[in-house]
């Protein structure tokens, strides 16, 4: 089929304002072809054929897939947008001759993607969502440029708006987990690929240099506060932020859980810090577990960060640990251990939720009216917590090179029981993934600050507009936020 024969074939499928669609998203699709080195003509053919089910009732696309012995996806079943890439990839390849198979999986997955996409099926994902038909004209501009240079980053934006999406439409969660295994492989990829290239690539499996050991003991030397039953408390103060202004140390504490707080210690907070408020960032059923040890006069917020955190095995298997008996019997628990991913998924969470983000702007905007001190943690204090005390110091200009000194600093408070627990796999003959298991759920690992940046460069032209959305500032309240807790 030439392509005069395919086009009034295609239009015998589309409505107008669909055909439309077709041939913008068509352009753009060629153009990144160029740019890729991929078939210009396959991809104009795949762009051309994408939607060819879209004005489809459902009757209609269950008749072609009986039609052909198709058996329609579970995906398909349960979310419906889908339904027409999955039949527009049956019609594509039985009515218009389509052979090629990477063709056929770039209309298969146009609409929630998938993990491994080929840069066929990229090209064809990131054109339907970003061709110039589409709202937000000047964003989706702005994104074509970005995937001109790299287009998993253009990819990973237009997933975390399909998220958005199915979040304020009440998706199901499940439906919403296709898109974010797909939005997870991409993130992890860019990120193998910068420490392949990277001298220092190491840190992603280590723990710390020893330039960054002697910079994160230099941030605990400097803001650590003298508690005893608190193990990672610190100021956010001291860095260099907007205008040459510095962040002033006694307005922001981060720390870990105040379960075991002594008397002694909470006096100190309250009569020495200045302590008025205090956020716990865990779920319910954390603070159900170890609710903090309250103190009289301050008040307490339980904004959880992410629902999606499940400590029930961690709980589970960290008992087991600790009272086992024998060596082996150490190894094997901590080995179960370190296969739990919940703590690497919550980042992702944090960055597609809405409910996350919702609760990053209740945090900022408490902070900015807060007349005292506040303080704000989660169960250990360094990935939640730090996830917060990186958008504080992004808020006040800071460099990432003090952000991520301030981040690592927590690191230094769990190196010795990490570094235990490693050896132990170790000495039973357990590999890397293991170990690096153990340091990512217990450690600090610079991979995630890493991932951190990584999503705000992908997802944000300007810091300004970075921190207008993330905190749900206008203009005038960032500066009052500025003002407040710069010296």
């Amino acid at each position: 089929m030439n392509k005069k024969e395919l086009i009034e074939k295609v239009k015998g499928f589309e409505s107008e304002e669909r055909y439309r669609h077709t041939l913008s998203m068509a352009d753009m699709a060629v153009s990144l072809a160029d740019c890729y080195e991929v078939d210009r003509d396959l991809a104009w053919q795949t762009a051309m054929l994408h939607d060819v089910a879209k004005d489809m009732s459902t009757e209609e696309m269950y008749a072609v897939a009986e039609k052909y012995g198709h058996k329609i996806g579970d995906f398909s079943i349960r979310y419906p947008e889908n339904l027409h890439a999955e039949i527009g990839a049956i019609i594509a390849e039985h009515e218009f001759g389509l052979e090629d198979k990477d063709a056929l999986n770039a209309i298969r997955y146009h609409v929630a993607a998938r993990p491994d996409m080929s840069i066929l099926e990229k090209i064809i994902y990131f054109s339907d969502f970003a061709e110039p038909t589409r709202p937000n004209y000047a964003t989706m501009q702005y994104l074509y440029r970005v995937a001109r240079q790299n287009i998993d980053y253009a990819i990973i934006r237009g997933l975390r708006l399909l998220l958005e999406y199915q979040e304020s439409h009440q998706i199901p969660g499940d439906i919403r987990e296709i898109c974010c295994n797909a939005f997870d492989f991409i993130l992890e990829e860019q990120i193998r690929k910068r420490g392949a290239d990277s001298n220092d690539s190491v840190q992603y499996a280590e723990m710390l240099t020893d330039a960054e050991f002697d910079e994160a003991m230099e941030v605990i030397r400097r803001n650590g506060l003298p508690l005893s039953s608190v193990k990672n408390a610190r100021y956010l103060g001291g860095y260099l932020g907007d205008r040459g202004r510095k962040v002033c140390k006694g307005r922001v504490i981060r720390s870990d859980a105040l379960s075991n707080l002594t008397k002694q210690d909470a006096d100190y907070l309250k009569n020495v810090a200045g302590l008025t408020l205090v956020i716990d960032l865990r779920t319910a059923e954390e603070v159900e577990k170890s609710p903090d040890v309250r103190i009289p006069g301050v008040r307490y917020e339980n904004i959880p960060l992410s629902e999606e955190v499940q400590t029930d095995r961690m709980d589970f298997l960290k008992g087991l640990y600790k009272n086992s008996v024998t060596e082996n019997e150490r190894a094997w628990y901590l080995s179960e251990y370190a296969r739990i991913d919940e703590v690497r998924q919550m980042y992702y969470n944090i960055s597609v939720d809405q409910k996350s983000r919702n609760a990053i702007r209740r945090i900022f905007r408490l902070i900015l009216e807060e007349e005292g001190t506040v303080l704000f943690h989660c169960t250990s204090g360094k990935d939640r917590t730090g996830i917060i005390a990186a958008l504080i110091l992004y808020a006040l200009g800071c460099d990432r090179t003090d952000i991520i000194r301030d981040y690592n600093a927590s690191a230094l408070v769990y190196m010795a029981l990490v570094e235990s627990m490693k050896e132990d796999l170790r000495i039973h003959g357990y590999g890397t993934e293991l170990q690096e298991g153990v340091q990512t759920i217990l450690g600090v690992v610079p991979e995630v600050i890493a991932a951190g940046f990584y999503y705000i460069d992908s997802n944000y032209a300007t810091n300004q507009e970075l921190l207008l959305e993330a905190a749900g500032f206008d203009p005038d309240s960032l500066r009052r936020f500025q003002d407040k807790l710069l010296v």
